[in-house]
């Protein structure tokens, strides 16, 4: 796909390719650098962006699945844990703990395999909406 006077937005997103394989690189198990929110919505935002940019707005949820997916776990748990306190007088929960990745830690999975699993669905994600650039 030609998108005119894209090459400072490549240069750009080469930069931010490489900060985040820098951030991995010193993420692995024991974390010595911890993004935190700023870093996060940061990334989320520059992420939505470029995808106006290349008018693909509609494969946001597929780049970021894990993350749509981490929301989800938050909205479903808060949405029934209301439900059933209002139905039944004692709220219950979908899950051990709110975002997903918490709830695999309750059941005992490491937090490290938790990463690297998470890592993989993400790259899978990616490499299935760099695929789908080409359907129209």
């Amino acid at each position: 796909m030609y998108i005119p006077n894209l090459g400072e937005v490549s240069i750009f997103i080469a930069a931010m390719i490489g900060a985040c394989i820098g951030f991995l690189w010193y993420n692995t198990y024991p974390a010595q650098v911890f993004m935190g929110d700023t870093g996060s919505l940061a990334l989320g935002g520059i992420i939505a962006v470029l995808a106006i940019i290349v008018r693909k707005e509609l494969l946001i949820p597929i780049f970021c699945g894990v993350f749509l997916v981490e929301n989800l776990s938050v909205v479903i748990q808060v949405s029934y844990f209301k439900y059933t306190r209002k139905k039944y007088g004692e709220g219950k929960r979908v899950f051990l703990m709110s975002p997903l990745h918490h709830h695999y830690q309750k059941i005992g999975y490491h937090e490290s395999k938790i990463a690297v699993r998470f890592w993989i669905v993400t790259l899978l994600c990616v490499v299935f909406a760099i695929l789908s650039l080409k359907l129209r």
